[in-house]
């Protein structure tokens, strides 16, 4: 009996970590793109090109799709978790490859300077 109180206790700490933890990110997430990104009009910022906007969008969605993923688990709604997995790491895939882009087009001289061969 008291094994069952234990992991009942233990369940219910690991849901509200994992949940505080996705919104901890979220928060920073939001805080450290403010300026920059999601609220550039706001501080007069130069606005992003396409690729950079296109690399936000589907980042952002990863980041609540994390929210949706540890709420999930903390409801009981496994199932739905794990099919909405997939679909986690494609976006995982797209915000890799999207930030490769986006660095490309923000500092081309980098991916065209060809490496110095003098000894």
């Amino acid at each position: 009996m008291a094994t069952g109180v234990i992991r009942q206790s233990n369940h219910r700490f690991e849901n509200l970590f994992f949940s505080g933890m996705a919104v901890l990110i979220l928060a920073t997430v939001f805080l450290g793109f403010a300026r920059s990104y999601y609220l550039a009009g706001v501080f007069k910022a130069p606005l992003p090109n396409l690729i950079v906007h296109i690399h936000g969008a589907v980042f952002s969605t990863w980041i609540l799709l994390l929210i949706a993923q540890t709420s999930l688990v903390a409801t009981g709604g496994i199932d739905l978790h794990r099919r909405l997995g997939l679909l986690g790491f494609g976006l995982a895939c797209l915000v890799v490859i999207l930030g490769l882009l986006a660095n490309r087009e923000w500092e081309p001289e980098r991916f065209t300077r060809s490496p110095s061969l003098t000894c």
